[in-house]
């Protein structure tokens, strides 16, 4: 797994054109706005293990929550599913706009 800063994140976009950031919050979360460009997939979501396995393997991808704590437990799941590039975002969203990063709110 690897732990990636806000700064990272950023630079990775600009790196990376495949990259993929995933919302894992829950739909209420969702309502303070995501990262901008982010798809959402809610954690709790009866289809969500369903979604993860759908998506393709050689993507990188970057998971975030709230603060970290549900990403950490889905990072690990998806790298033993073969994912061979997934990143956590260090801090979650709350890090991400504590370090002045804007949202996409949603209409």
């Amino acid at each position: 797994m690897s732990l990636i800063s806000s700064n990272e994140l950023k630079k990775l976009r600009v790196d990376e054109p495949r990259l993929t950031i995933i919302d894992i919050r829950t739909a209420p979360e969702l309502l303070d706005g995501k990262i901008p460009g982010a798809v959402w997939m809610d954690v709790s979501g009866k289809d969500f293990i369903e979604k993860i396995k759908a998506l393709p393997k050689d993507v990188p991808y970057c998971l975030y929550c709230a603060s970290g704590g549900r990403t950490m437990m889905v990072v690990p799941f998806m790298e033993e599913l073969g994912f061979t590039r997934v990143y956590e975002l260090d801090g979650g969203i709350f890090e991400w706009v504590a370090e002045g990063n804007g949202v996409e709110k949603l209409q």
